[in-house]
């Protein structure tokens, strides 16, 4: 199992966590354009390329130590990413893609997901999850990881693949959480999650696997788990 798909697929701890709040204004609140604006923003803010600045959080390098070693402050970065996601948000509001309401709850988020953005490693991202999630299943339900992934893709959820194998949809979810809260202990103890934010995600795992389980895709669609905090 990769380390802590766990932390990501339930909070969200790569730009996907910013693109959350920060990407409402994309259609039907995707995400990506978010994402985008909060990997540019923090780009910009350092004064390094976009793509320079992914290929260090790739390696387990903060946009905060980014950020040091270049001399900014992070909390600068942090700010400047609020303040972009707020006008996103904005603009969203004014365009009408989501109400004011939305808007506000939205923008309460960002500092808190700025902030993780920035100070959080970010070594892993919703694809991540998705395979390893993908390959716990299949283990749970005794078939190969290609054979599921064909019957998702065909329009079955894991579930229904699981109860053609004789197994519950229970035995999956349970199999998968098992090896993510695995995941996430070995995360604290390697120092890329502290014990607080630890016990947050694992009491979310159950839930957003169970989702994850129990979700049908459309023929051709990929297996995406929810990668986002609520």
């Amino acid at each position: 199992m990769t380390k802590l798909f766990a932390a990501v697929a339930v909070a969200g701890l790569l730009v996907g966590g910013v693109a959350t709040t920060a990407g409402a204004a994309g259609p039907g609140g995707g995400g990506r354009p978010g994402a985008r604006v909060a990997v540019q923003t923090a780009a910009s803010t350092i004064g390094v390329q976009p793509r320079d600045l992914l290929t260090q959080l790739k390696g387990g390098t903060t946009v905060a130590q980014i950020a040091t070693q270049h001399g900014v402050d992070p909390a600068a970065v942090v700010n400047a990413i609020v303040t972009a996601g707020s006008q996103q948000i904005d603009q969203a509001v004014a365009q009408g893609k989501i109400d004011q309401a939305k808007g506000d709850q939205a923008k309460q988020k960002l500092p808190d997901l700025a902030n993780r953005f920035v100070n959080e490693p970010h070594q892993q991202n919703g694809f991540a999850f998705r395979k390893d999630a993908v390959q716990a299943a299949a283990k749970a339900i005794g078939v190969s990881t290609d054979d599921l992934k064909q019957a998702v893709k065909n329009g079955k959820s894991i579930a229904q693949v699981a109860k053609d194998h004789g197994k519950s949809a229970d035995d999956v979810v349970n199999a998968i959480v098992n090896a993510a809260k695995s995941d996430v202990d070995q995360a604290v103890k390697d120092g890329k999650l502290d014990a607080q934010r630890a016990d947050q995600i694992k009491s979310k795992l159950p839930d957003r696997v169970k989702q994850f389980v129990n979700r049908t895709h459309k023929q051709g669609q990929q297996t995406t788990p929810s990668t986002t905090a609520t």
